[in-house]
């Protein structure tokens, strides 16, 4: 054993000795549940892509959990994260630099509501965004699609802790509770000892445009320029839509888009000059999978 240790350690040497070698670029995020695990194989993938001309990379988890808010403030003030995979807002684009390619492909803006059990006669009978507003959903009070259901008139309950949303909606304490169909089947499935009576609804699902992007600091340019040829490379060469599929094509094939009533609600938070994400191509797909059943 301490052979090989010695050895390693000598790889290590002749490698920092090496005329030309430069330290991995060292990049630390903080949004480190299951629900990001998309995003960070995406940013692993675009930084690979890019490593032959930029060099090679250490990509690190914080090691405590953090809230939104307080790993937001620490990129801003340059203290120790790099990064965050965020959906677009004025104010974002405001404090920081984004990546200007949709990462999720539009797919978090299209929301079905987890609901109790008990409820699912009461939403089957929802049909029109009006009959929806007469019942209540939970949201947390910090995220930035909040304002999107109050905008719309949705009643909404905010709440400040994600955990919390779903004991809350077991305890029947809101009606439902809106989320990604990139997120609500995994989240059942994860809870479904501590929760069971918890479920999707089926009827229709809610609509948003709803870009989500890569964020920088705004003095790293060059950190957002490498995201961006990377995120282009893997577009070319077609690992971006492969990688998009292997996470979400069980996830398209459950939502069933093409079944459900779709209540498009306004976005009047998202700037006008950001690109909007492709949908078209992978609700084509679904579809087309939902045909084929």
């Amino acid at each position: 054993m301490i052979a090989v240790v010695r050895s390693l350690a000598c790889v290590l040497c002749l490698i920092l000795s090496t005329p030309g070698y430069s330290a991995p670029l060292a990049l630390t995020f903080f949004q480190t549940d299951s629900r990001y695990n998309y995003r960070i194989d995406l940013l692993r993938l675009a930084l690979d892509k890019t490593a032959a001309t930029d060099g090679p990379y250490l990509l690190t988890p914080v090691a405590e959990e953090m809230s939104q808010a307080r790993g937001l403030q620490l990129m801003e003030m340059k203290q120790g994260i790099n990064i965050a995979f965020l959906s677009a807002t004025a104010d974002r684009e405001a404090r920081f630099l984004s990546v200007k390619i949709p990462i999720l492909q539009g797919i978090l803006g299209y929301r079905i509501a987890m609901i109790h059990q008990e409820k699912a006669d009461t939403f089957a009978r929802i049909k029109t965004l009006d009959d929806l507003r007469r019942y209540t959903a939970g949201f947390g009070s910090h995220w930035a699609d909040f304002s999107i259901l109050q905008d719309n008139k949705l009643p909404v309950t905010g709440v400040s802790r994600y955990p919390n949303l779903f004991s809350m909606l077991n305890a029947k304490r809101f009606d439902y509770f809106p989320r990604g169909i990139n997120e609500i089947f995994k989240e059942l499935d994860e809870r479904k000892h501590r929760f069971p009576h918890l479920t999707a609804d089926k009827g229709f699902a809610l609509y948003y445009p709803y870009p989500v992007f890569f964020y920088v600091n705004k003095d790293d340019q060059a950190l957002a320029d490498r995201l961006q040829r990377g995120l282009e490379l893997a577009k070319d060469d077609g690992s971006f839509h492969q990688l998009f599929m292997d996470y979400h094509r069980d996830t398209l094939h459950q939502a069933r888009l093409s079944e459900r009533r779709i209540f498009i609600l306004s976005n009047p938070d998202l700037p006008r000059d950001l690109p909007r994400p492709n949908t078209r191509w992978w609700f084509e797909e679904a579809f087309r999978s939902d045909r084929s059943d």
